[in-house]
Formats: structure tokens, sequence, C-alpha cells
């Protein structure tokens, strides 16, 4: 195989990733809280004898997160909650505790505080928001705090956890709409730290824009197709050269 062709192989490696991030962020156009991917590219020469005296090839190294806060819809849920800024909200999961920006709420039979998927949502000490029987009226100040009314009288419930990493990139996405990192890197964010807020009746939408990602797509497309046409037409060159000095006139 000539360089050529491991040239357009290593393209074309690159450029199915790049097709399956970009495919992924359309099917979770409509998905709360969810954060684009994005992928980056590094390239690296080959030292070569020969004229140019190298030969460069690209290679999809990573995909990392768009850290984007996506648009804010109204639900008028009252348990719904939208984080305006930064920071991840923690559910309890059977491998520990994990995180999401979907904020969209409800009281599971047990009268815990869960997410869409019935997973405990977590205070801000780590532990199960426990709603107590009977309320009405729940209030999710913008820090976080929950306080609902039980026989007329307006009480604490709990204050909701608003983490962040010490750093963007030992968050990792891990499936199901959740996100991972080590526990001991969340820090939970301060009430006057003013990165976060929490929007009450709301969720987040995705950071996706689907115009944008389409028309990504199918940039994409036409780039793999003219190199899949140049892997063709030199292997077409290569068979007519085996041919012709295969058989000297």
């Amino acid at each position: 195989m000539d360089t050529t062709t491991y040239v357009a192989l290593a393209a074309q490696t690159a450029l199915q990733k790049e097709l399956e991030t970009v495919a992924n962020n359309v099917a979770n156009a409509n998905t709360a809280g969810f954060k684009a991917d994005r992928s980056f590219f590094e390239s690296f020469l080959e030292p070569l004898d020969g004229p140019g005296g190298g030969v460069s090839f690209v290679e999809d190294a990573a995909t990392y997160i768009d850290q984007a806060s996506g648009p804010i819809e109204v639900t008028g849920n009252p348990l719904d909650i939208a984080l305006d800024g930064q920071g991840y909200l923690a559910v309890a999961t059977a491998v520990g505790t994990e995180y999401t920006r979907n904020g969209h709420f409800r009281v599971g039979p047990d009268g815990t505080l869960v997410d869409a998927d019935g997973r405990t949502v977590l205070g801000v000490d780590g532990s199960p928001i426990q709603m107590p029987d009977g309320f009405e009226d729940p209030e999710i100040r913008n820090n976080g705090d929950l306080k609902v009314t039980v026989n007329g009288r307006q009480q604490d419930v709990a204050q909701i956890g608003v983490f962040r990493p010490t750093s963007p990139n030992l968050i990792r996405k891990a499936g199901d709409g959740l996100l991972t990192a080590p526990q001991s890197e969340m820090q939970p964010i301060s009430p006057d730290d003013g990165g976060a807020r929490i929007v009450q009746g709301s969720i987040e939408g995705s950071t996706v824009q689907p115009m944008k990602e389409i028309a990504n797509m199918t940039e994409l497309t036409r780039a793999y197709e003219r190199l899949q046409t140049m892997l063709q037409n030199e292997s077409d060159r290569e068979r007519k050269m085996i041919d012709t000095l295969g058989h000297p006139t």
C-alpha cells in the first residue's frame, strides 16, 4: 500500500469518527440538558526520503464536551429546574453518584425527589432529598434551597446540590444522558459564587444546533466521498501500471 492510500485511509477514518460524533449530536437535538460533543484532530509528520521530506497524516485524537449552556425552556412544572451557568446536578445510580444537566424532576413512590428516569436527586451534602407528606407549593430558589408548604406553613426541605469539577476535562459522558467524574474532584458551588443559577419551572434544552450539525454532516459526507473517489482512482492507476509492466510491448 503506497503513501497516497495510507494518507487517504487515515483521513477517512478520522472523518468516519467525526460523522459518528455529529450523528449522535443530531440524535440528541431534543434531549434536555444534552451537551454536544466536539472532535479534536491532530496531524503528524512521518519523515520520508525523497521530495518533500515527509508525509502528513491526520487522526481523530479525542472528543470533548461543549461546555456552552443550552436554551432555558419554560415547562410550568414547579419541580423542574434549569441550570443557568456552570455546574451539574447529582443523582444516585447503581455505580455511584453521577451527574446531569437534565432537571426534569418528580416525586418518586417513596417520596424522594427523582429525575425523569427514577434516579434519586442528591442534595448539596450528597443525601437523597425526601419530600414531606402532603406538601404543596414547592419553591426552589436560585441557590437550590427547596421549600414546601405543609398544613399552611412553609418549611425547608433541602438544598439541591449543584457541583462542578476542579477541571472541565475531568467530566466524561457515561451514557443515558449522564456524566461521570471522580467524586473527590466535584465541588459544590457556593450560593454566593455566582457561577450558576437555578431557574424553577424550566429545563435546559440541548446545546445542539440541528441545522448547523446537519450542514456539517453533509460536508463531512462529501469529503468522505471525495476521498473514496481518490482511493478508487489510485487503485485503478496501480492496476493499469501492473498490467502495463506485466505485458511489456
